[in-house]
Order: structure tokens, then C-alpha cells, then sequence
């Protein structure tokens, strides 16, 4: 990785606030924050992820990756390396402390030549098909740059769901990605629940494929009972 974060930017910082429905029953609107991901909850965002990312993300969920050990020891590891990046993102409910949704983030760069290998099959096929996605999008030539804002992971609390919580987090990488100098951010979208999150945030497609064509492309890359459905690869340009 040739990019690093500003040491001047302060950190952790608050990048966005907004009202949606909080826990009570009368549906009362609540404020809620979109801020860096502090190092001291690193290991409850790996709990949280692990907890619901790895299990309902449907990639994920197809190849059953929440059942491998082996996978689920890879993708963490991989969340230790990223969150040091300083940034991830975490949504509170103002005035508590509990996880409501957590998106993975670290910069892509041209640059960048090294393919990572696992020792687990299910996480290096699907780790592999998202790399396949996004030669296709190629959006360091589409978009003229040389780094971009990249995400692994976004997850929202099942008892969170419905009030567009995944919207707010990704509304929250404009306002990063002003502060840190980076111009794009862009990530595979694997079902309809974050594509229809990105779309309301702004993002663009830059490619689409469905499930059964990506089983064309490579043996590996079959996901029972997607088929029928697609994955996006879609950005946002940072004005």
C-alpha cells in the first residue's frame, strides 16, 4: 500500500450525522453518527462482522464461508490488516456505544501488483471473484485516477435494518474522501439490499454480471442459488 492517511486529519472524527428510527416502538426519529472506527472497538467490529457480514452477505451465505474455520480466521485476518488503515467506519446511535453498522474501507491503488492467496477455498474463490469484477470495471482508467476508496465488509445490525443505515455509511465516504484527497471510491456490491443502498447514495454502475455468467467465466466461481441475481461493481465520484 502506497497511501496512508493524513496524519493531520484528527482521528477517530465524525463524518456524518442523520435522524432514522430509533429502537422504541412509537418509531420516534433518533440521531444517529458515522464516524472513523475507533482502535479500541477494532475487535467488536471484527465481532460484529463476523457475526452478520460473514453470515448474510450472499456470497458469503452461497458458499457457507460463517462454516469454515479456516475462512473465517483469513477474512479476519484480513480485517486486522485493513483497520489499522484508520479508515473504517462505525455508525452509533448518539449516546451509545453500541455497534449499529461497520464498513470495512482501505485505498486501492494502481500500483498495487500483489495477488493475496489463502490457504481457504471458499474465501480465496470469493475473494477472486470480486478481484475479477473489478478488472472488468476498471475504474482507475474509467475515472482517470491512481488511488481509490475500496471497501471489504459492510455490515448493518439485523436489529438496525429498515431504516437505511447502509446508505447513511456510504453517504459518510464523500465527506472522508474530501478530507483525505481521494477523488473515487468504489466497491463490489454483491445483492439488491447494498446495491439499492449505493444507488441512493449516489453511486453509478460501472459493471453488472449475473451469478450464472460468472460461472461461465471460471468453474470457481459458482454460487448456488444467485444465479439468477447480479453483482455490481459501483463508484462514486467525490465532488
Amino acid at each position: 500500500m502506497v497511501w496512508k492517511r493524513p496524519e493531520a486529519i484528527p482521528y477517530p472524527k465524525v463524518w456524518h450525522k442523520f435522524q432514522a428510527k430509533g429502537l422504541r416502538e412509537d418509531g420516534q426519529l433518533e440521531w444517529y453518527i458515522v464516524q472513523d472506527l475507533p482502535e479500541e472497538r477494532f475487535e467488536d467490529a471484527m465481532r460484529h462482522l463476523s457475526k452478520h457480514f460473514a453470515r448474510d452477505e450472499q456470497m458469503n451465505q452461497a458458499k457457507g464461508l460463517d462454516q469454515d474455520s479456516t475462512a473465517m480466521e483469513e477474512v479476519v485476518r484480513l480485517w486486522k490488516v485493513m483497520l489499522p488503515e484508520r479508515l473504517s467506519l462505525v455508525c452509533f446511535r448518539e449516546g451509545s456505544d453500541e455497534i449499529v453498522g461497520v464498513n470495512v474501507l482501505g485505498v486501492a491503488s494502481k500500483s498495487d501488483e500483489d495477488e493475496l492467496k489463502f490457504k481457504s477455498d471458499i474465501f480465496q474463490t470469493i475473494f477472486d471473484t470480486i478481484g475479477y469484477i473489478s478488472q472488468q470495471a476498471n475504474v482507475f482508467e474509467h475515472y482517470g485516477v491512481d488511488h481509490y476508496l475500496n471497501a471489504m465488509g459492510l455490515s448493518v445490525d439485523p436489529v438496525y435494518r429498515g431504516r437505511g443505515i447502509a446508505t447513511e455509511l456510504l453517504r459518510a465516504r464523500s465527506p472522508l474522501c474530501k478530507e483525505i484527497g481521494l477523488k473515487l471510491t468504489s466497491t463490489c456490491f454483491t445483492g439488491i439490499g447494498s446495491q439499492t443502498a449505493a444507488r441512493k447514495a449516489g453511486f453509478e454502475e460501472n459493471y453488472s454480471i449475473t451469478y450464472g455468467e460468472l460461472a461461465k467465466v471460471d468453474d470457481r466461481f459458482v454460487f448456488p442459488g444467485l444465479e439468477e441475481k447480479s453483482c455490481k461493481y459501483m463508484s462514486l465520484k467525490i465532488e
